[in-house]
């Protein structure tokens, strides 16, 4: 009798927690969200069509403000001066370095056990860890949903490729055979503009991550001492850095030193270069100008015989969504995040947007099978720039961005390189900390 009383006892607690949860969902009507895309975008179309199915269904208003790409710039100082914005999305780089940094961000950690409306799963269930996994802090917090997911690869023409019989390189010996190949071809290996910061940024960190393994570059960064710095393996990353440029192994295209977006893709796309280093948005803004005779291939930065990093390591640069911390209608907004990770939005994103999802089992465009097929055979991922564009972001910008321009246009060697990533490092932290 003592045990049926319990059991009954629970069952009645268990009712009213559901029902007082599903009350504060249903007593927040509406919700703001900030979004980093614009009216009229695919990415943009898709989140707008799920919107009317979410208020549709749910009775509810959502509150749109399509910002675009500097949503996280607008909206902290109308955030913090007290009006309330309860959602917004951007990259994981962007979140964690603009709002998670400043306090203004949510933990999101709830939403993964939370249940896929009209589905029968949890949003951990369905997504790929993989897209957010590098961005559990080591407290285990959370602070983004993914619902975009992408990675940076060489991307190649396999057309141009077979005609000249080059195999995808692995090995950096093998990259630069392929360069070898190309040059012969009157064709320069690698499309790159040193004046565009996203492009250069990438050749530095992923020799890190190859050469030193993962959260190097990031710990040496916050290191006020420079001590990491005299590791030997810093000079290594300056070497192979340094073969990039004009005067090592000259593998960067003509003109690279004053080349800006968008030249550098174009002149890939039209088969001027043999490569081109970027993330998997490429085939969308490249797609009108391919030609016939073109077949998106993708290969991962080479290995190196003596780097210490998993060579099957690649990078993740989720896109998604983050609840403000303490915004009024955190519960229902986090509702509509779960809502937007149903099946058909994935597929829908797919097809409209050209871009991976996160959700396990829903294709990757044609375009990104390679680099998808990456991600899956990838053992270990790691952040965009090793999170330090996040964490660190004025050492990023003062240290890490200037001095890759030297060694990428030939002026300091390999040498020099480590011992300026030490000594920058050290003024660094001295005029920062004064």
């Amino acid at each position: 009798m003592f045990k049926k009383s319990n059991l009954l006892l629970s069952i009645t607690l268990m009712m009213g927690l559901l029902l007082f949860s599903s009350t504060i969902v249903m007593a927040q009507d509406s919700f703001t969200y900030w979004s980093m895309w614009e009216k009229g975008e695919p990415q943009q179309k898709v989140i707008e069509q799920a919107i009317k199915d979410f208020e549709e269904q749910y009775d509810v208003t959502v509150n749109v403000n399509w910002t675009g790409r500097d949503v996280v710039t607008a909206l902290k100082p109308r955030f913090l001066s007290g009006e309330n914005i309860d959602m917004t999305d951007q990259s994981g780089e962007e979140l964690y370095g603009g709002l998670v940094a400043g306090g203004v961000a949510g933990k999101m950690n709830d939403v993964l056990e939370m249940s896929v409306p009209n589905e029968d799963a949890t949003v951990e269930d369905i997504l790929i860890s993989e897209s957010y996994d590098a961005y559990v802090r080591e407290d285990g917090s959370l602070y983004i949903i993914p619902y975009n997911f992408i990675t940076s690869v060489f991307w190649y023409n396999k057309v141009l490729f077979n005609d000249l019989g080059i195999d995808t390189p692995e090995t950096w010996d093998e990259f630069l055979e392929m360069s070898e190949t190309l040059k012969n071809n009157n064709i320069d290996p690698v499309a790159f503009g040193i004046q565009t910061d996203v492009y250069r940024g990438y050749f530095p960190y992923h020799a890190a991550e190859r050469i030193l393994g993962k959260n190097a570059l990031n710990k040496a960064a916050s290191d006020p001492t420079g001590e990491a710095f005299e590791d030997p393996r810093w000079e290594r990353v300056g070497e192979i850095l340094y073969q990039f440029s004009k005067e090592g192994k000259d593998l960067l295209m003509e003109g690279y030193e004053s080349s800006v977006y968008p030249s550098p893709q174009m002149d890939w796309i039209m088969g001027r270069t043999g490569t081109f280093y970027c993330g998997t948005w490429i085939p969308v803004e490249t797609k009108d100008a391919s030609g016939e005779n073109f077949e998106y291939g993708a290969f991962k930065f080479p290995t190196f015989e003596d780097g210490d990093g998993d060579p099957t390591a690649v990078e993740t640069y989720p896109i998604g969504f983050n609840v403000l911390k303490d915004a009024d209608n955190a519960d229902l907004a986090k509702k509509f995040i779960a809502f937007f990770l149903q099946e058909k939005y994935a597929e829908q994103w797919v097809e409209v947007t050209k871009n991976m999802t996160p959700r396990a089992g829903v294709d990757a465009p044609a375009e990104l099978a390679d680099a998808k097929e990456l991600l899956d055979n990838a053992n270990s991922t790691f952040r965009l720039y090793d999170g330090v564009q996040a964490d660190q972001p004025e050492w990023y910008a003062s240290v890490f961005l200037p001095l890759a321009s030297e060694v990428l246009l030939g002026e300091i060697n390999g040498e020099e390189y480590a011992e300026k990533m030490r000594t920058e490092t050290i003024n660094f932290w001295e005029d920062k900390n004064e």
